[in-house]
């Protein structure tokens, strides 16, 4: 999933006339008939409409930004868990290297 407010250029927090001008402006630039046959402008184009439509309507954006905060809770949560399963095993090795080396000391 694309973020749409990084496709319209605009912040999160951007009111429905930031996000109609932000769609404007980007419409003009990349639209269809002013790049002729071009595959890439026409994909953009259609990111623009599809960005636009979604924040647009203010239902369809408190979706998407419900959806969008959850995966980023979730990114946290499994960066947390990589965090302590790595922080362990660091643990884990350089205590049984200590122990092996208190061993050979003694030895």
């Amino acid at each position: 999933m694309s973020h749409l407010y990084r496709v319209l250029g605009i912040a999160r927090r951007a009111d429905s006339i930031e996000v109609k001008a932000a769609y404007r402006k980007l419409a003009k630039v990349h639209h269809p008939d002013l790049h002729g046959g071009d595959k890439d402008a026409e994909r953009r184009f259609k990111e623009i409409c599809s960005a636009y439509e979604t924040l647009s309507d203010p239902e369809t954006r408190a979706t998407y930004d419900a959806v969008c905060a959850e995966a980023r809770v979730r990114a946290r949560r499994q960066f947390r868990n990589a965090v302590a399963t790595m922080s362990a095993s660091f643990v884990v090795t350089v205590s049984s290297g200590l122990l092996l080396m208190g061993w050979l000391a003694a030895a």
